[in-house]
C-alpha cells in the first residue's frame, strides 16, 4: 500500500517485522522478496511520487575537493530515487572485479562466483535479454567498428543493456500499491536509528514529515538504502548513544568513496586508407550520417564499449577501465538529453513540460546534431569510463550546515589523484596500439593524462555511480558491513546499495546494486523466518 507519511497521526508508532529506509533501486529490489509473504514490511522513502523540489533540497549538500559531485541531482529524493532519473544501462561486475589484487584495499569478501546466482536474479528483476553481455553474443547488433575490433585485435567488447525498468516508479508503484503485507510511507524523511545502550541492536527509527509531524517505526529487523550519502549521514547523526554514530565504532563510515570518472582520454586521427571499410561513419553522405547514428544508438538498443582482457589487466596490475570510440563529443543542452530521454521512456507528460526548454535551445541542438551525426569526423575520440583505486581518504562526512529537519547535511571529499591518471594513461595507450596495429589509426594522449602529478582534466564528469562509504568487510576495523550486508556490531541492522561496494569495477552499478540487494534479502529472510524474527 502506498501512504502518505503527511496523513500520519502525529507521535505514532507503525511496528513491522521489517523496516526499509530508502525506496530507489536498491530497496525496491530488496523489498521485492518480501511482496506477499507473511513479513510486515514498512518502507520509509523521504521523497513522493515524482518530482518535489522541497524534497530534493534534503539532499543537498557541499563537496569540498575538485572535481565536484552534485548531490542532489545524484539522490533525487523520489519512489524510485536515482533509478528515476539514470540511463538504464545495466552491466555487471567482472570476476576479476571481486578478486584481490595488488594494491591495498582491494578485493571483496564475497567472490564473483558466489554472487553469479544473484546477477542471473537481477537480470529477470530488470527485465533484461539473457544473452548476456559481450560482444560475441551480440554480434548481429554491434556497429561495424566494434566488429572490426572484435575480430582483429586483442581488445574485448562489452556490452551494455537498456533496463525496460525505467522509470522504475512507474513499473513498480502498481504492485506497491496492490500490497497486502508492505506499507510505502511516501515523504517519510529517517532522521534518527535508536539503539539499546549498547549500541548493539537497533529498536527504533525515528521519521518525520515535510509539514511537521514526527512518528517513529519498531521492527525485528532494519535495512538501510538510503544511497552513498543518505545512508552515511543517517549512521553519523545518530548520536543517541555514541557521539560517532552508529556502526562507526572503528572510523569507517564515510570512508572510501568513490565513482567512474567519464573522460575523453586520447584522440584517434583516422587512417582514411585502412579506416574506412571498417569504420563507414567517416563516410560523407547518407551512408556515413546512418553509421554515426548508429554509433550513438545502435538499432538493437545496446551500447558496446572496448576493454583489455583479463590476463593484460593481471599482467600490467591495472584497473577496469572502459572506452567508447565516438566523433569529437559536442555535448547537446542538458535541456535535450532531458527530453530525449523521456521520449526513450515514452513519458509524455514529461516530454511536454520540457519541450518549451527545448525550443528555446533548438539552434543548439541543431548545431549539435550538425557536428555530431552530419559533419564527417577526421578524428575519434576515446572516452572512457573508469574504477578508480579504493582510498580511505575519499569520504563523506557531516557538514556544519543543515536541512529543515535539523540533520547535518553532507560534505563529499572525493579524492582522485596521480595513481588513478597512471592507470588511465597506461590502458589507453595499450588499447591505443591495438587500434593502430588494426589500421584504424594513430592514438595521442590527451596531455594532461601525461603529466605527473594530482591534476585530473579540468572538469572530468562522474556518471553519478556513487559509490563506497559502508564497505563491505571481514573486520570491523576494516568496513561497515559483513559480507551478507549487516553491519558489524549490531545484529538486526543491513544495509544494501552502493555504498556496500569494496572495489568498483568499471560498469554502471546499478546491475550490481539489484544482485547484492537480493543476496541481502535472502538473508534478512532467513533471520526473519527464525524463531524469534531475528
Amino acid at each position: 500500500m502506498l501512504i502518505d507519511a503527511a496523513q500520519i497521526e502525529d507521535g505514532s508508532t507503525v511496528d513491522a517485522d521489517l523496516c526499509i529506509v530508502g525506496g530507489g533501486l536498491a530497496g525496491l529490489a530488496l523489498a521485492s522478496v518480501f511482496l506477499d509473504t507473511d513479513s510486515r514490511v514498512v518502507l520509509l522513502e523521504s521523497g513522493p511520487l515524482g518530482e518535489d523540489p522541497e524534497a530534493d533540497d534534503l539532499s543537498e549538500g557541499t563537496s569540498t575537493v575538485h572535481p565536484s559531485v552534485p548531490l542532489s541531482e545524484s539522490a533525487p529524493r523520489r519512489l524510485g530515487g536515482a533509478a528515476e532519473t539514470w540511463g538504464a544501462w545495466c552491466r555487471p561486475m567482472e570476476d576479476i572485479d571481486f578478486e584481490e589484487r595488488d594494491w591495498p584495499w582491494s578485493g571483496w569478501p564475497i567472490s564473483g562466483g558466489e554472487l553469479a546466482p544473484y546477477f542471473q536474479k537481477a537480470l529477470e528483476y530488470l527485465e533484461m535479454s539473457d544473452r548476456g553481455f559481450t560482444g560475441r553474443a551480440w554480434a548481429d547488433g554491434l556497429p561495424p567498428l566494434y566488429r572490426h575490433i572484435q575480430d582483429d585485435t586483442g581488445l574485448l567488447v562489452g556490452v551494455w543493456q537498456e533496463s525496460p525498468l525505467a522509470p522504475i516508479s512507474e513499473r513498480v508503484a502498481v504492485g506497491l500499491e496492490a500490497a497486502q503485507n508492505l506499507d510505502v510511507h511516501l515523504g517519510a524523511t529517517a532522521l534518527e536509528i535508536r539503539t539499546r545502550p549498547d549500541g548493539d541492536r537497533v529498536i527504533g527509527i525515528e521519521a518525520g514529515t515535510l509539514n511537521g509531524k514526527r512518528f517513529s517505526v519498531q521492527a525485528h529487523q532494519y535495512v538501510l538504502a538510503g544511497g552513498t550519502l543518505g545512508t552515511v549521514r543517517l549512521l553519523l547523526a545518530s548520536r543517541d548513544r555514541s557521539e560517532a554514530g552508529v556502526g562507526n565504532e572503528h572510523g569507517m563510515v564515510g570512508r572510501f568513496f568513490a565513482e567512474h570518472p567519464h573522460i575523453v582520454a586520447g584522440r584517434i586521427t583516422l587512417s582514411r586508407a585502412n579506416g574506412r571499410p571498417r569504420f563507414p561513419a567517416i563516410d560523407r553522405g547518407l551512408g556515413g550520417t546512418l553509421a554515426r547514428i548508429e554509433m550513438e544508438r545502435p538499432k538493437s538498443g545496446i551500447r558496446a564499449g572496448i576493454y583489455l582482457g583479463e590476463d593484460v589487466r593481471r599482467r600490467e596490475g591495472l584497473l577496469n577501465v572502459i572506452a567508447h570510440l565516438r566523433p569529437p563529443s559536442v555535448e547537446p543542452p542538458r535541456v535535450a538529453l532531458e527530453f530525449f530521454r523521456e521520449l526513450r521512456h515514452k513519458n509524455l507528460k514529461k516530454m511536454l513540460k520540457g519541450l518549451p526548454g527545448l525550443l528555446r535551445q533548438f539552434p543548439e541542438v541543431v548545431s549539435v546534431v550538425y557536428r555530431r551525426l552530419l559533419k564527417r569526423p577526421r578524428r575519434l575520440e576515446l572516452y572512457v569510463q573508469t574504477e578508480t583505486l579504493p582510498n580511505p581518504d575519499s569520504r563523506v562526512v557531516l557538514s556544519d550546515e543543515k536541512d529543515r529537519f535539523g540533520m547535518p547535511r553532507a560534505e563529499l571529499q572525493w579524492h582522485i589523484g596521480a595513481r588513478d591518471k597512471e592507470q588511465v594513461a597506461r590502458t589507453v595507450e595499450l588499447m591505443g596500439d591495438e587500434l593502430e596495429a588494426m589500421g584504424l589509426g594513430s592514438l595521442e594522449l590527451e596531455p594532461w593524462l601525461s603529466d605527473s602529478g594530482e591534476f585530473w582534466s579540468s572538469e572530468p564528469f562522474g556518471g553519478l555511480h556513487l559509490m563506497g562509504t559502508t564497505r563491505m568487510s571481514v573486520v570491523p576495523e576494516e568496513g561497515v558491513v559483513d559480507p551478507a550486508g549487516r553491519v558489524h556490531g549490531v545484529d538486526n541492522l543491513w544495509i544494501v546499495g552502493p555504498s556496500v561496494f569494496p572495489t568498483y569495477g568499471a560498469a554502471n552499478p546499478g546491475m550490481t546494486i539489484v544482485a547484492t540487494a537480493l543476496r541481502t534479502a535472502d538473508q534478512v529472510a532467513q533471520v526473519l523466518a527464525g524463531p524469534d524474527l531475528g
